[in-house]
């Protein structure tokens, strides 16, 4: 029989559930136009190669952000999600069915993508976790 440390188990488990939290709370932000929460799901330095352009983020998030306003309405459903944390840095992938409307009660479907994000996350001094690197993949689409 082998020990087994309790106290690393619980940290990697609220680790993992913090580190979800953001991508989640992302998807969250886009789909309710609240978009200060999605800022704040990344580092101000973080870089995002999407499917369309990439840039660091300062360049690259009002430029998603407007693209998304451009429809009535956006339904992000998060699927699969693998979870790495090593120390104060984590790495994720996540597919994604991202829905998109043209009329905000959301029946003029115009577009629906499968996304895989794949994200590095730092923990910061306050403890938060924030996305540092993206990469945004459209896997396939439908219009």
């Amino acid at each position: 029989m082998t020990d087994f440390d309790v106290e690393a188990a619980v940290r990697r488990l609220v680790d993992e559930g913090d580190v979800s939290q953001v991508i989640l709370r992302y998807a969250d932000g886009i789909d309710r136009r609240q978009f200060d929460r999605v800022w704040e799901c990344f580092s101000p330095d973080a870089y995002v190669s999407g499917s369309s352009f990439s840039g660091p983020l300062h360049e690259y998030l009002p430029r998603l952000l407007e693209g998304v306003q451009s429809f009535g309405a956006t339904q992000h459903f998060m699927g699969n999600q693998l979870i790495t944390v090593e120390g104060d840095r984590a790495h994720t992938e996540t597919y994604t069915v991202a829905r998109h409307f043209g009329d905000a009660a959301g029946e003029d479907e115009v577009l629906v993508l499968g996304v895989r994000y794949v994200d590095d996350l730092t923990r910061r001094e306050d403890g938060r976790w924030v996305i540092s690197r993206r990469e945004a993949t459209a896997v396939w689409r439908r219009s």
